[in-house]
């Protein structure tokens, strides 16, 4: 059997799941609706694992089946294709999605709408495999767009209350600013190389001398490495918004409003892993703009260190997790900054895993306490949820950077990347290294923090009634803590995997393996410091001494204190410098545009134009006989003139 043609099969299952749940779910029970949303992904992921197989041993899985575009000089294929970077990201995405569908059943099974719920996350899965297995940017952008749809529907599922409906309209138009950048890419990137077909235009770029001016066009003037460079940075300003990146990323701590595991779907396997995945598409355009990747590394480092200090102060269990995900993703998208594009894909593996675990894990604890999600009110469920607690702290080890936990691998590797290009090339590098550096400490702190004040300490309230986890609730969690226990050991296979496929950076062919090796030494002496530091503080601060924290918020550090739990104010600032300006203009448009000259003059002026019109000609009919015979009168003798006149 070709297994090229069974491609579509991949994303089409879940699509059929979501397609079946969506008419006929809701005449369904609930177990049938779960075994048919389980069954699509369970599938793809078996499938996955045969195309991962085919990789390993060499083949590069494709198929196109039919021209979906064809106008002008634009051609585009509907094509599938699977090299090395997609199996490892079908792997990731349709194993912990699985994970995440079957837990869901535990956790959403008694909700009224669990049929629109589970066909939300079918059509999300499939969106984000069509996403990654498109074999051009247009298709991409399909599912791109897909799972921004998705984002929407869920974060707003409970639609009865506001605050969701306006977290999912929040993500939904954040995200549509980061698309218009990356169609500006897209477009920049088809009239550089003619085509938007991944191979063709990683071969039209490899021809193209950077100096080279162009004379036509509406780039007529500029160089191919300008145009290379606006289309690098129009992309990674599209990814910025998915995968929640400064000034893009306030969307995603918001998304919070949805049920938990489309928080675990969303931040762990899916939606925002978008943007980092693009990088890695296109190495062949970012390898060697070292101006753009040192931009994506700065940005990246600050997102980290920014989000970081936010959750540090954050008391909601999930909104500490979100502003997680915030930094984490600004640790990969500095690995890719790197090119060493694997530190990147191999963080966005091990956090799906670890980062799965924290929010389902939170999400059992959250349904054990009926929905109470303030970490200042739990405390002591080591002894009601033990074994939830013990998952939950692996995860947590894991997301510090603890070794042997599969965080440290990864983390590690992206600061070994940063730092070699510190050592060699000094400039912004150096502040991204100590940016990064300090955010390592921060999910230290934060993650200490956040497990002390949830698991350890008094008990909030001595007389609560324990809801406990479902088992597919608790066996998922026992799956993703073995990943997070063992994942760091992919490691080698996933680097051996994607060897040669890579488009290597001009920068790396001038370091040698010592050096290489070195900045790896220093890089983990710095992790393991910053990780003891942070979790020491941690303890000290809200185990040990915990009645200093209070003294210092309520004294010299108030102030400070309260602009870290306001975030900042960024969304204030947002809504000051963009939302109210944009919201009067549009009133201003509607008042003299809309109202005042289409309504008023050009659709209610035109009818009393004909209405008053009519009225004088009528006051020529009158009915009256003698009237009417005067007027034909008078009519035939001016018609009977102007012929003699004319002879």
């Amino acid at each position: 059997m070709d297994f090229d043609t069974l491609l579509w099969l991949i994303p089409a299952l879940p699509l059929a799941g979501f397609v079946i749940n969506g008419l006929f779910g809701s005449r369904l029970s609930n177990p049938v609706v779960a075994a048919i949303a389980c069954l699509g992904p369970f599938v793809a992921f078996l499938l996955s694992s045969w195309a991962l197989y085919e990789v390993h041993h060499g083949g590069v899985p494709a198929h196109a089946w039919w021209v979906w575009m064809s106008t002008g000089d634009l051609r585009v294929n509907f094509g599938l294709h699977v090299d090395a970077l997609t199996a490892v990201m079908l792997m990731n995405v349709t194993g912990v999605g699985t994970a995440i569908h079957l837990y869901s059943y535990g956790y959403m099974h008694e909700d009224e709408s669990f049929a629109r719920f589970m066909a939300y996350l079918n059509l999300f899965l499939a969106a984000m495999l069509i996403l990654i297995m498109g074999d051009s940017l247009p298709l991409l952008f399909v599912g791109w767009e897909g799972v921004g749809l998705c984002s929407y529907l869920l974060i707003g599922f409970w639609y009865k209350d506001f605050a969701n409906v306006d977290a999912g309209r929040k993500a939904f138009v954040v995200n549509r600013i980061g698309d218009f950048s990356f169609l500006v890419g897209m477009f920049t990137m088809f009239t550089l190389t003619g085509s938007l077909e991944f191979s063709d235009m990683e071969t039209a770029l490899a021809a193209l001398d950077p100096t080279l001016q162009i004379v036509t066009g509406p780039f007529a003037g500029w160089t191919v490495g300008q145009v290379m460079t606006l289309a690098a940075l129009a992309l990674f300003g599209g990814a910025t918004g998915k995968s929640a990146q400064i000034p893009l990323y306030t969307w995603l701590p918001d998304a919070m409003a949805g049920p938990t595991p489309v928080s675990a779907l969303i931040h762990a396997a899916t939606m925002v892993t978008a943007g980092i995945y693009v990088l890695g598409r296109m190495d062949f355009l970012f390898a060697n703009l070292p101006d753009v990747t040192v931009i994506i590394a700065l940005v990246a480092a600050s997102t980290a260190l920014l989000s970081g200090i936010i959750a540090v102060a954050q008391n909601d269990i999930k909104k500490v997790l979100a502003y997680s995900t915030v930094s984490q993703l600004g640790f990969m998208f500095a690995g890719m900054a790197t090119t060493i594009w694997f530190t990147g894909l191999f963080h966005v593996i091990t956090h799906a895993f670890f980062k799965a675990l924290l929010f389902l894990g939170a999400g059992a604890v959250i349904h054990a306490l009926h929905g109470e999600q303030d970490i200042r009110k739990m405390g002591g469920l080591w002894h009601d949820l033990r074994g939830v607690a013990v998952m939950f702290i692996i995860g947590s080890l894991a997301l510090a950077g603890v070794p042997p936990f599969a965080g440290f691998w990864s983390k590690d590797e992206i600061l070994g990347g940063v730092h070699l290009h510190m050592s060699h090339e000094g400039g912004w590098w150096i502040a991204v290294w100590w940016m990064l550096v300090i955010s390592a400490l921060l999910t230290a702190f934060y993650t200490t923090r956040l497990v002390i004040l949830t698991f350890f300490g008094k008990p909030a309230d001595h007389h609560r009634h324990l809801h406990h986890p479902h088992w597919t609730m608790t066996s998922v969690l026992g799956f993703l803590t073995v990943l997070s226990l063992f994942g760091g050991a992919l490691s080698g296979p996933i680097e051996h995997l994607t060897h040669g496929v890579w488009v290597e950076s001009e920068f790396l062919h001038h370091v040698s393996h010592e050096d290489i090796h070195h900045s790896h030494q220093i890089a983990m002496a710095f992790s393991v410091g910053a990780v003891l530091l942070g979790i020491g503080a941690g303890v000290v601060l809200y185990g040990v001494r915990k009645e200093i924290v209070p003294g210092l918020v309520a004294g010299p550090l108030a102030g400070v204190h309260r602009l870290v739990v306001d975030k900042f104010r960024i969304d204030e600032l947002y809504d000051a410098v963009f939302v109210r300006p944009t919201a009067a203009l549009a009133r201003a448009l509607f008042g003299t545009v809309d109202r005042a000259i289409i309504d008023g003059g050009m659709v209610e002026g035109s009818g009393k134009l004909v209405v008053e019109a009519s009225a004088a000609v009528r006051q020529t009919q009158m009915g009256a006989v003698s009237v009417a015979a005067a007027a034909t009168l008078v009519g035939a003798v001016a018609v009977l003139l102007w012929v003699v006149a004319n002879g």
